[in-house]
């Protein structure tokens, strides 16, 4: 049964570990059989001391997400997504000498031993001097794309990492610069029903807002009707501010915060 509610702050948590399963599974079918292990497989994104351990569904060379390099980077050998041929992009400035780049993996191809499971790749520099490896939770590593703001009033450094996931849905991160370092708590990220998401800063408070594509399922995806719906940080979690209905794919994406009424699914 679906229901409809005004819901302003509601969160729509990231969990990677159930993201395949529910309403996103029978949707996605066979494309996220793969996900699944995406999800479970990229981990929490929090922040380790000492060389990652081995991923242990795909290889012993496969870091653990948000794993800090114990020594200088010297190039893509070093990278975390190297197993799938990834690429750096260029340095992004933050302040007080600390950039951020994303690396992106090559696209899916035979030659690459299971592409799905190559998740975004942040690295932060000091000086120009590596710092540290993130790894994100889930989103194909092939579709990221990286918006940053550096630190303005009581906002700290920080990025949104977008991406796409799946056949048609999308995920995005807040990563935060804090103390030297990159975090990101598990309640800093979203999933959408409609592809990649957009990130920009809608209400001019120095953070970046989401903006994505969700879907009523009424009676499912193919037939239900897609909102678009904003997201914003409070209190280290991105909260759902409101929908606002996307009548055609072409349309223009909203420029503000959204306060309307947003599709809510109630188990049956």
């Amino acid at each position: 049964m679906i229901k409809r509610a005004t819901v302003l702050g509601r969160n729509r948590p990231f969990r990677p570990a159930g993201f395949p399963f529910g309403r996103i599974a029978v949707l996605l079918g066979s494309a996220l059989v793969v996900s699944v292990a995406l999800a479970g497989c990229a981990g929490s994104g929090k922040q380790a001391d000492a060389p990652a351990a081995g991923n242990k569904t795909t290889s012993s060379s496969a870091p653990a997400p948000g794993s800090t390099s114990p020594g200088p980077a010297t190039g893509s050998s070093d990278a975390p997504c190297r197993q799938w041929s990834c690429t750096p992009g260029q340095p992004v400035r933050l302040g007080d000498g600390y950039s951020v780049r994303l690396w992106s993996s090559a696209a899916p191809t035979t030659a690459l031993k299971q592409p799905d499971l190559s998740t975004p790749v942040l690295q932060l520099l000091h000086e120009d001097q590596h710092r540290q490896w993130w790894v994100g939770r889930a989103g194909f590593g092939w579709t990221a794309k990286l918006d940053c703001l550096p630190a303005a009033g009581k906002a700290i450094a920080h990025c949104a990492v977008l991406a796409e996931v799946g056949s048609h849905a999308g995920t995005a991160e807040l990563v935060l610069l804090r103390s030297g370092a990159l975090d990101s708590p598990a309640q800093a990220g979203v999933t959408f029903d409609g592809g990649r998401p957009l990130a920009a800063d809608f209400d001019h408070d120095g953070w970046l807002d989401v903006l994505g594509t969700e879907n009523d399922y009424q009676p499912n995806y193919a037939s239900g009707r897609n909102y678009w719906a904003t997201y914003r940080l409070v209190d280290g979690s991105l909260q759902r501010t409101g929908c606002l209905p996307r009548r055609t794919a072409a349309e223009a994406p909203p420029e503000r915060l959204l306060t309307g009424e947003c599709p809510v699914r109630f188990p049956s």
